[in-house]
Order: structure tokens, then sequence, then C-alpha cells
């Protein structure tokens, strides 16, 4: 778990952010020193389901990868999407 937040409306919500180590190996760099990684899906379940048990358990899973936060719109991405949580999850109005 990333990030843990508690909105007005007493969810509980998971952040996750994704690099490749989450579903890969890295391997020996190549002869000019480049770092690759190999896939395993051995990783991408395990992770899986650590979300279904969080989920499961009355969390709100929210997974980003870590590729689309470097992008050039990847500050608005987030913008936008904490906009949209927020608006989700305002506090309960009292009649």
């Amino acid at each position: 778990m990333d990030f843990l937040l508690l909105a007005p409306d007493r969810s509980r919500i998971v952040i996750e952010v994704d690099g490749v180590q989450h579903y890969g190996r890295k391997n020996p760099p190549d002869d000019k020193g480049r770092v690759s990684y190999t896939a395993v899906p051995r990783l991408y379940s395990e992770m899986v389901a650590e979300d279904r048990r969080l989920r499961l358990a009355g969390y709100e899973v929210y997974r980003f990868g870590g590729w689309e936060l470097t992008e050039p719109n990847g500050a608005q991405l987030l913008a936008d999407f904490f906009d949209d949580l927020l608006k989700r999850h305002q506090a309960p109005v009292s009649v």
C-alpha cells in the first residue's frame, strides 16, 4: 500500500503506484549497460491477490502505472483523478 486516504464520507481508499518491480524482475545489463525487465506472472498474481484482499476488507483500490505518471500529462492526470475522487467521497450532508 503506497497511500491510504480516509475520505470525508469515511471511505478507506488505497492508492498504489506500480513500477516495473511490481510485475517484473531486473535482468543483467546488456553490453551497452541498458537494463531490461522480464515479466514474472507470480509477482502479478501476488499483486492482484492483495487487491482482492483489500477490496473484501472494505477498501477502494486505485492503481497507477509509474510510467503514466512520468508522461507530460502526468500531473494533470493526477489532478483530474483527485478532483473526481473528492467529488465522489464528499462528507454526508446532515438533515
